[in-house]
């Protein structure tokens, strides 16, 4: 078994030439058959599948595959079942067998839904999507193309996704245009155009040029041959277009020559150069396509120079080129072009086959839509059986989820259980700030009571000690003034000068150490501090003002504590929304009422629309807790403004 594996590793080794790989997979299968595991041979067989696909050898990949599918389906495995039609699919496309490559798609579709491997089912839709296109089932094609963009955007952004997402809105660009709905196309191209910028690997880099002239002939088919000639003249990198994606750099520069002559007043030898380049460039590049419609683009210019000899020559070349690649819209415009050429029965004759052929185009395109959707029909047919098998696993699935449904619902009454513990732990942490924050405001109380004290008891001494013994020793100098020496009455006068001085100084002292230190202190520092460190924090200006006949004393501490949170909230909801660059908060007295307003010059919001956050909940709780209440302005563009009131103070 070991071996197998390492043949298999070997087969897959890209450094190796191709034959030495086609040896190590043919012993690998040839191992794989002797140890008579179906699941080996599946495996191995799925190795030499690839090597012909990637070796271009498309005819060796019937049997392979269709050994591949008989054992897949043998042993109920429909991931390599999945794998095996696909490939069968890409077999018969490749052999023009259209009918049969569309069948194994839609089979490999259906498995991939099945196993909800969503991007290989938008890669096989493609695929079915292009077949159809292929064979004028436009309606189809299109059903397919949008069902592939609703399944492809539910894909993680790739670059094979997005190249899967570009394909489907050209498809139906295509499509649309080719039954003359051009603005539709426009759209679906320039859809496709965004996806073609989106990816990123250099060799998808041509795809947005590759859009560009899709949206460019449709505009040329629609008559806006302005437009047309702007979108082609606005393609860049011609010259390397030209080495690296030939076909388009062709159609692009005969496009851009059709379309000038289409408009009109144009130089007949500039677009005749232009459209002989194109077509021996064709003819160098061997690309049969363009040699068709360059030929129609010649004839149409001969025709209407009246050189009826050349534009037959030319007409026959698009006709019989057309012909050989089966490009049947470019076989109708060359018949219109040879009847134009000859006159009396002839003309009418080419004029009967394009009738002819374009009814047996409508025909084969309504049989064709008919074909596939029968295939998909019998198809279902055969999977219902599989379908009732898959019932059974489903009915185990719907147990499942509903035992997994059973958990998790047990597992969100845990969560939330566990949620509520945490709020009932945060609820109770808060309460302890609180608590805390109520005996440091008491405890401040105390220290300014206990200052007050003692700054009146010194008040008190100086007054009645120091300055009584100063004003005793002034009366005594006054009564030794009666000396009447000079000397004696102008020293003693000095010393009262001074004396009178120390007492002015020492009254002074006491008055100011006996004033109101309400406002110096306590809450209204501890107010001050809190907008000054978070305003300074925030990087917002502000203004902060208190009326001074608020006697911060005689406010119950519940009220300083809510008053002194709210703020706090209030300026955090500030920072966080408002986007404010200034901050006014002013505390003012209304008759008996307290007030707090705080107004910002912020964005504001639309309060018809908006919901009452945490942060105001928590306003509204503290308010209830003091009988308070608030009121809220805002203006988009214009600020917000909160006025909190706490009455009966």
């Amino acid at each position: 078994m070991l071996k197998i594996l390492k043949l298999r590793k070997q087969a897959n080794n890209s450094d190796l030439n191709i034959s030495k790989r086609f040896e190590y997979a043919r012993e690998a299968i040839s191992l794989s058959k002797k140890y008579d595991k179906d699941s080996t041979v599946l495996a191995s067989n799925r190795v030499l599948s690839w090597l012909f696909i990637v070796s271009g050898q498309y005819d060796s990949l019937y049997r392979v595959n269709k050994e591949n599918l008989k054992i897949s389906t043998r042993i109920k495995d429909s991931l390599k079942m999945a794998y095996a039609n696909n490939n069968l699919g890409f077999y018969f496309a490749e052999s023009n067998k259209n009918d049969s490559a569309y069948y194994y798609y839609y089979n490999a579709r259906k498995l991939y839904e099945l196993l909800k491997d969503i991007q290989n089912e938008s890669n096989i839709i493609l695929n079915m999507a292009n077949i159809q296109e292929s064979e004028r089932d436009y309606i189809g094609a299109e059903i397919n193309a949008i069902k592939g963009i609703e399944i492809a955007k539910t894909l993680p952004i790739s670059d094979g996704n997005n190249l899967n997402l570009w394909a489907f809105n050209n498809l139906i660009g295509i499509v649309s245009s080719k039954v003359k709905r051009f603005d539709k196309s426009i759209e679906y191209h320039n859809k496709a155009l965004e996806y073609a910028e989106k990816l990123k690997a250099e060799k998808y880099k041509y795809y947005k040029d590759f859009s560009e002239m899709n949206i460019a002939i449709v505009h040329r088919r629609k008559g806006d041959y302005d437009k047309t000639i702007q979108v082609l003249n606005n393609i860049k990198n011609l010259e390397t277009l030209k080495e690296e994606d030939p076909q388009t750099y062709v159609s692009i520069i005969s496009n851009l020559a059709y379309a000038k002559f289409l408009k009109g007043n144009f130089v007949s030898e500039e677009i005749e150069n232009t459209f002989k380049t194109a077509y021996k460039f064709s003819i160098d590049q061997d690309i049969k396509v363009e040699q068709s419609i360059i030929a129609s683009f010649i004839s149409e210019l001969y025709l209407h120079q009246k050189q009826i000899d050349s534009a037959q020559k030319y007409a026959n070349i698009a006709y019989n080129k057309a012909n050989e690649v089966g490009e049947n819209q470019t076989v109708l415009d060359a018949l219109i072009l040879k009847a134009k050429t000859e006159t009396g029965e002839q003309s009418k004759a080419y004029l009967y086959e394009h009738i002819r052929l374009n009814d047996s185009l409508i025909s084969k395109e309504r049989t064709n839509r008919n074909k596939f959707a029968r295939i998909e029909f019998e198809t279902d047919e055969i999977l219902q059986e599989k379908e009732q098998i898959s019932k059974q696993r489903q009915w185990l699935i719907f147990i499942s989820v509903g035992l997994l449904g059973v958990l998790f619902f047990l597992y969100i009454i845990k969560s939330q259980r566990e949620k509520n513990k945490e709020l009932q732990l945060q609820k109770q942490q808060q309460e302890a700030n609180e608590e805390i924050y109520k005996l440091m405001l008491s405890q401040q109380e105390k220290i300014d009571e206990a200052r007050s004290v003692e700054k009146n008891r010194i008040s008190q001494e100086m007054h009645d000690g120091i300055l009584g013994r100063l004003f005793g020793a002034r009366l005594s100098l006054d009564s030794l003034n009666l000396v009447n020496t000079q000397d004696a009455i102008s020293k003693r006068s000095k010393y009262i000068s001074e004396l009178k001085n120390i007492e002015d100084d020492i009254r002074k002292v006491s008055h100011e150490l006996n004033s109101d230190f309400v406002n110096q202190s306590g809450y209204f520092n501890m107010v001050n501090n809190l907008v000054e460190t978070q305003m300074t924090a925030y990087n917002i200006d502000y203004t902060f003002k208190a009326d001074s006949n608020i006697n911060w004393d005689m406010l119950d501490n519940k009220i300083k504590i809510h008053l002194y949170r709210i703020l706090q909230e209030t300026m955090q909801n500030i920072y966080k929304h408002a986007e404010s660059t200034l901050v006014d908060i002013e505390f003012y007295l209304d008759k008996n009422k307290l007030n707090l307003k705080i107004t910002d010059n912020g964005v504001g919001f639309d309060q018809t629309k908006t919901k009452n956050g945490i942060g105001l909940k928590n306003i509204k709780d503290r308010l209830k807790e003091i009988n308070g209440f608030f009121n809220v302005t805002s203006q988009i563009n214009k600020g917000t403004s909160v006025t909190i009131t706490v009455p009966n103070i």
